[in-house]
């Protein structure tokens, strides 16, 4: 009888953990669906759920940490690469996830890096951008004309400025990169030029993560 009893249990645990982790799959799934409408990427993002067992957070609609990670993806028409985000609080009630709704995080920080390209696709033709110690240095001829100088680069909450620092050519002129898709409560922290591009670190709390 004790290992008829011992099997048994045995079973149901390995029912149990089955359940668990096809629980997870699925959550992972739409949570990676969500994000990948919200950020307009070609592939779906990589999505890990943390703490065990899975199903306790399932039933409170909590998740204690979820991190995610995005090769590329463009949002306002500027290329990213590298984005990863840690999320810590997520409330994801299970109906309302189902539906396509409900994702909020508790506190949210992401990376993500603007290739130093896509920046010089902003800038007139013949411009070459550079590192150069923590800023980004500009050269090249517009018009015939020798360019020297480097870019100064601001944040406001989701738009970013570039103004171009150099002299006698009246072309070259700043732009703004706005970010519309970000969702409203997640802005710029940080701004760091890396030799990969501009690297832009972002906050939130709050942040309601469902298709905008």
């Amino acid at each position: 009888m004790l290992s008829v009893a011992l099997i048994t249990s045995a079973g149901v645990a390995i029912a149990l953990a089955g359940a668990d982790r096809l629980l997870a799959l699925i959550a992972v799934r739409r949570v990676a669906r969500h994000l990948a409408a919200r950020f307009s990427a070609s592939a779906a993002p990589v999505v890990r759920i943390a703490g065990a067992p899975f199903l306790t957070q399932l039933l409170s609609g909590v998740y204690r940490q979820v991190d995610i990670t995005l090769a590329a993806f463009r949002l306002g028409g500027m290329e990213f690469r590298g984005f990863t985000a840690h999320l810590s609080r997520v409330r994801a009630p299970l109906r309302p996830l189902l539906a396509g709704r409900g994702l909020v995080a508790g506190q949210v920080r992401a990376i993500a890096t603007i290739p130093l390209s896509a920046i010089g696709d902003r800038l007139p033709q013949g411009l070459i951008l550079r590192r150069q110690g923590s800023e980004i240095a500009v050269s090249g001829f517009v018009l015939l004309m020798p360019v020297s100088g480097t870019l100064a680069i601001r944040a406001d909450r989701q738009r970013i400025s570039v103004v171009p620092r150099v002299l006698g050519v009246p072309s070259l002129v700043g732009f703004v990169i706005a970010l519309p898709g970000l969702p409203p409560r997640l802005t710029i922290d940080t701004l760091e030029v890396t030799d990969a591009g501009l690297e832009i670190t972002m906050r939130g709390e709050n942040v309601d993560l469902g298709p905008g």
